[in-house]
């Protein structure tokens, strides 16, 4: 079927009828990805409460293979041992981010008290968490302070190369910040940190700062670096008249002299996505999608209705020099149907699992606001070709998950450009097929053919 055809059966699949059915919910109103691959919860039960995350929170290594997070709450930065369901606190006040290597935990300049980047000993701070003892009194190992990072946020950290032992060696660590308001945007920054131990004695040498893959000039706070420092994923609209999409760059070369860096794009995912984190192995990219309004979930708090925000993760294809050439299957980790409820920043720990927040109560609810930490299994769902790749499988995907929120969730404000696709994605074949076919009317339309077709394509 043409793409000119789709186009004018998907738009008047809007007006479909659509019945309503008594009892009990058909069973493809049960979406096919509820959170069942979920392994830990925290807070569990006895747990105190967590009323207010701040931003993001992120998955710190460790010998022990803990679920350990860094994570913020009313402004202050807390270590959270999601396996054991211990919490202390740890100096600063948000975004406390861990290197790839676990030996350091990072917060930008932002949220520090002298407007310095500071690195502190991972270990030092991991055995108070241990010991259940208040780490906020833990000096950093280094600190950074340079006018071009003096008020910057939201960093993630590669390792660009590592020789030696921890104790008698050298690491170069890729630091990039993804906001700030000195220098002022557009545009993020990195700078290269060479740690090196001699006989345990650490010196720390960093480059200037200097600005990011500068065709990025609108990155909404959102990117994040690959672990090994080689790419970076962000939501692109920098191309007027082009949809904002999530992409991919290779980083191709720093130049400290200039201040500035060379990249290339490598993945146009062809969707709006977020706060995305590659896998440790780089096999992987984990992402939040959004309904209704791409920038809710970037609020301290939780979530405000109408938003709903869902983790997606993706395979990513390399060439055999290693390179990122693109994305294959996808799948939905959740679904939520709840409006101002959602699950959101998504990143991996080292075996491959993912850990996101999840929002309970819409933030402008008038119940008491909780979240919950939640690590899941990614290899556990089902995986999709991705419908954004051609216009036509869009426009399929778009017309199956419109006819969705008709039938089983009305409430739902009505989708927005690349929403409706994300529904169809949370259906099975099964569910998918007997969608379309009790849904879609007349029954004898030809276009429920290409509907069912695309159903058992899934």
């Amino acid at each position: 079927m043409t793409t000119s055809k789709l186009t004018a059966w998907a738009v008047m699949l809007c007006g479909a009828s659509v019945l309503a059915a008594p009892g009990d919910p058909p069973p493809y109103c049960t979406v096919a990805t509820p959170g069942a691959s979920i392994e830990v919860v925290r807070p569990g039960p006895g747990d105190p409460a967590l009323d207010d995350v701040n931003w993001f929170a992120r998955p710190i290594p460790n010998p022990q293979g803990h679920r350990i997070v860094a994570v913020a709450s009313h402004n202050l930065n807390y270590l959270y041992d999601l396996t054991t369901g211990r919490r202390v606190r740890m100096p600063d006040k948000s975004d406390a981010v861990a290197t790839p290597d676990g030996r350091y935990i990072t917060v930008p300049s932002h949220y520090t008290a002298a407007n310095s980047v500071n690195f502190y000993d991972a270990a030092t701070l991991l055995a108070r968490l241990d010991a259940g003892r208040d780490a906020s009194d833990v000096p950093a190992v280094f600190e950074h302070r340079h006018r071009d990072v003096h008020d910057v946020y939201y960093q993630s950290v590669g390792i660009v190369s590592q020789a030696g032992t921890a104790s008698d060696g050298t690491t170069v660590y890729r630091m990039m910040f993804s906001g700030s308001t000195m220098p002022a945007p557009p545009g993020f920054r990195v700078v290269d940190y060479t740690f090196t131990r001699v006989r345990g004695a650490l010196t720390v040498t960093p480059t200037v700062p200097m600005r990011l893959c500068p065709q990025i000039t609108r990155d909404l706070a959102t990117p994040f670096i690959s672990k090994d420092g080689r790419y970076v994923v962000a939501h692109d609209d920098s191309k007027p008249g082009q949809p904002a999409s999530l992409k991919i760059f290779e980083i191709l070369g720093t130049d400290p002299a200039a201040q500035t860096s060379t990249c290339a794009e490598r993945v146009d995912f062809g969707f709006a996505a977020g706060k995305a984190d590659f896998s440790f192995d780089g096999s992987q990219l984990v992402f939040h999608i959004s309904k209704f309004d791409y920038l809710t979930p970037f609020v301290t708090g939780g979530l405000r209705a109408p938003a709903v925000t869902d983790v997606v993760v993706a395979d990513l294809t390399r060439d055999a020099a290693g390179r990122i050439t693109g994305a294959g299957p996808i799948a939905r980790l959740t679904t939520s149907t709840t409006e101002g409820v959602g699950n959101y920043f998504p990143a991996f720990f080292p075996d491959g699992k993912v850990f996101y927040v999840a929002n309970l109560v819409p933030k402008d609810g008038a119940e008491p606001k909780r979240f919950e930490l939640r690590v899941a299994d990614p290899a556990a769902e089902r995986r999709a070709a991705n419908v954004f790749a051609t216009p036509a499988r869009r426009e399929i995907a778009d017309a199956v998950g419109d006819l969705w929120r008709q039938s089983c969730a009305p409430e739902l404000t009505p989708f927005r450009p690349q929403e409706a696709a994300w529904a169809f994605l949370s259906l099975s074949p099964t569910q998918c097929q007997q969608l379309v076919d009790e849904r879609w009317l007349p029954a004898t339309d030809v276009r429920k053919a290409a509907l069912l077709t695309a159903c058992d394509a899934r």
